[in-house]
């Protein structure tokens, strides 16, 4: 029986109710455990100058540096003004530098420092506690249909023509 109230969404397969209660929504606890990740990371980033914005950036350039400000942007979901913000930031700080585009005058590449590349071995063992700390007692095998579900999910959100996927930083 439907409770009075509620609604339903169309088409929903599962026939969930389209208004779960907080604790019962999955969107709802996908948004906890990210902020509580995001916390717990910052927590320790803190005690080396990294907010938990910079901490994206610099993730991505440690994968491929060099990337233009608008790649970097379009990778970690900031918008052009809050991705200068955070630059300016990581540039005072010594952790990024802005070098002019060989070839397109209106391109700016970004590159670690020495001290950006060297972040690397102080803040990613704070990564991997904080991880380990929210997979504890959860085993290897759930992790992976874990994953695999959250990989569906988004999948799914990014097959929807309404919307673009963005991150939750823009």
């Amino acid at each position: 029986m439907k409770r009075r109230g509620t609604k339903r969404k169309a088409g929903t397969s599962l026939g969930l109710d389209y208004y779960a209660a907080p604790n019962e929504s999955v969107g709802f606890m996908v948004r906890e455990v990210y902020r509580s990740l995001a916390r717990s990371l910052q927590a320790r980033i803190a005690r080396e100058g990294v907010s938990i914005g910079m901490w994206f950036v610099l993730r991505t350039l440690w994968e491929e540096d060099g990337l233009s400000q608008r790649e970097l942007g379009d990778r970690i979901g900031l918008n052009a003004p809050t991705m200068v913000t955070a630059l300016n930031a990581m540039e005072r700080a010594g952790f990024v530098k802005r070098v002019p585009h060989a070839t397109d005058r209106r391109k700016t590449n970004i590159f670690l420092t020495k001290r950006g590349h060297e972040l690397k071995d102080v803040l990613w063992p704070m990564a991997t506690e904080v991880l380990g700390l929210a997979l504890k007692g959860i085993s290897r095998d759930q992790i992976q249909v874990m994953a695999r579900h959250l990989k569906r999910m988004l999948t799914n959100l990014d097959s929807d023509p309404r919307t673009t996927r963005s991150s939750p930083l823009s």
